[in-house]
């Protein structure tokens, strides 16, 4: 087994790849469940009725049998349903990650070096849209390897901007934002889901919010976790989970997290067998801003675009050509 490289759980560093183009769809799309159309329009409010009570029941749960999949389901809500509980709000994370050998490996040839290796990934969501508004956020997300950019979606249009250059902007063409908000909005859960194999997990109400606190649980004590299908399983499986420690609070009434600090400690082993020890370390808030509001940036700059053949002949040709 290869040695884990450096790189953030799934979801903490998807906004690293900017809309450069229009997003293409994979595989996977095509597998997606197909919507019935309803009989009749639901009633004004009905989906949001709808979404308070599942995200309550998920509280409720978590309170009654706290447990690493109870607190995975009710962190797990993704970022359409936390921009309708909450309206304008903000979001932010920073996210360590160290690798590191046990013992000094002597470079040799033909083996792969083993050294140590340090990321920190930082994230900031201002999203400034009420329920049933159109798509307005600010998403900034760099890393201390001089890496980072800016995506802003106003008005139908996209502003993204490289670390240390000027803003462009283009025509909102696909939807690929909502996977960069979802992982924003799920980096808790990405960081729980690691611990989940040898987490303890205790939960208590406390007025308007749920106060969580993660620990290392026993070896007698672990609750079985269905496997994810988050990047990096294959690793995950073999590394052996050696300190969790963690707090996060909930807000009651949506189970949506307002502050998280977490912790993980585990050990793995690389294909030579060598051992490394490595960590993560997360803190983050959440909160409700309702007076936000988001400005398109100045002196912008259309996005150059190499020209498309096929694009190119039917606009000039008006559609006569055939395809």
């Amino acid at each position: 087994m290869p040695a884990p490289s450096i790189r953030p759980v799934r979801g903490l560093a998807l906004a690293l790849v900017l809309a450069g183009g229009p997003a293409c769809g994979g595989d996977d799309d095509a597998n997606l469940p197909v919507a019935e159309a309803a009989s009749l329009p639901p009633r004004p409010g009905a989906a949001r009725q709808s979404q308070d009570e599942l995200a309550r029941a998920g509280v409720d749960a978590l309170l009654a049998s706290p447990s690493p999949a109870t607190l995975l389901a009710v962190l797990g809500q993704g970022h359409l349903v936390a921009r309708a509980l909450l309206g304008r709000h903000t979001l932010k994370y920073t996210a360590e990650f160290s690798l590191a050998p046990v013992e000094a490996v002597r470079p040799a040839v033909d083996t792969p070096v083993l050294s140590t290796q340090k990321v920190v990934d930082e994230l900031e969501l201002q999203w400034g849209a009420g329920p049933e508004e159109p798509v307005r956020f600010y998403l900034s997300q760099h890393t201390d390897q001089h890496r980072g950019r800016e995506v802003m979606v106003l008005d139908e249009k996209a502003y993204t901007r490289l670390l240390h250059r000027g803003w462009h902007v283009r025509p909102l063409d696909a939807d690929l934002h909502q996977r960069w908000l979802d992982e924003a909005q799920r980096s808790v859960h990405d960081v729980v889901e690691l611990a989940a194999p040898a987490l303890a997990v205790a939960a208590a109400e406390e007025g308007d919010t749920v106060r969580v606190t993660l620990s290392l649980a026993e070896a007698g004590a672990r609750v079985p976790v269905p496997q994810g299908a988050a990047p990096g399983r294959e690793w995950r499986e073999k590394a052996e989970i050696t300190a969790i420690e963690g707090t996060l609070t909930l807000e009651r009434a949506t189970g949506l997290w307002q502050t998280a600090e977490v912790r993980i400690g585990y050990g793995v082993r690389d294909e030579q067998g060598r051992a490394l020890v490595g960590e993560t370390h997360l803190t983050g808030t959440a909160a409700r801003t309702p007076e936000l509001q988001i400005q398109a940036p100045e002196h912008v700059l259309p996005l150059p675009e190499r020209v498309r053949y096929e694009s190119e002949r039917r606009r000039l040709l008006d559609g006569l050509a055939g395809t």
